[in-house]
């Protein structure tokens, strides 16, 4: 069984948007399966990191700003930008 490779913050730096929006939901759905069986104090971390990666990647404010940007003619580039340099995720303590 191969190890599943998580997103990391890096990743937020690296990748647009539109190339994490697949990523995201392939962990998602690893998530799903994880958390229907219990989940040890790693586990449980690392799914709170996974969570403010998509916080990041899935920006409601920014999501809704391309979107009237869009209907008013004009893409922004939203979804090519790369999320970790317009956040800033706090660090895991």
């Amino acid at each position: 069984m191969t190890s599943f490779r998580h997103l990391t913050r890096a990743d937020l730096d690296q990748l647009t948007r539109a190339e994490l929006t697949p990523l995201v939901a392939q962990e998602s759905a690893h998530w799903k399966r994880r958390t229907e069986k219990e989940m040890n104090e790693q586990d449980a971390l690392a799914y709170l990191e996974f969570l403010q990666i998509v916080a990041a990647v899935h920006d409601a404010r920014g999501m809704a700003t391309h979107l009237s940007n869009l209907i008013n003619g004009h893409d922004d580039g939203y979804m090519d930008q790369t999320p970790g340099r317009s956040r800033s995720l706090s660090e895991p303590q």
